[in-house]
C-alpha cells in the first residue's frame, strides 16, 4: 500500500517547528554544564557528575534527533508532490 499523502506544507512548518527544540536542548546542555555544582563529599560529588553528565548527553540526543528530524521533514516536503490530486510518477510507472 503506497504511503498517504502529506501536504509539503505541514512537513516544512514541522521542520521549522524542530529546530528551536534542538538549539533550546544544545543550549541547555552547555549551561548545564558551564553551572556544575559542587557538594563537598567526593561520593555524594560523584554521583551528581554522572547525573549531571547523563543530563547533558540527553540533551545533545534531543539536539541530534531534532535536527535530524527536522532535515528529514524539508526533504520530505520537496519529494512531496505539490498538488495532492495528481498522482506521483510511482503511480503512473504501476499502472
Amino acid at each position: 500500500m503506497p504511503p498517504a499523502r502529506v501536504d509539503p506544507d505541514r512537513l516544512r512548518s514541522l521542520g521549522a517547528a524542530l529546530e528551536p527544540l534542538g538549539e533550546c536542548a544544545r543550549d541547555g546542555a552547555q549551561e548545564l554544564l558551564e553551572q556544575f555544582p559542587e557538594v563537598g563529599d567526593r561520593e555524594t560529588q560523584a554521583v551528581l557528575d554522572r547525573w549531571v553528565e547523563q543530563v547533558a548527553d540527553l540533551l545533545r540526543e534531543v539536539d541530534a534527533t531534532a535536527t535530524d528530524l527536522a532535515g528529514r521533514m524539508r526533504v520530505a516536503s520537496l519529494d512531496s508532490p505539490t498538488d495532492p490530486a495528481r498522482p506521483d510518477d510511482r503511480d503512473r510507472v504501476r499502472s
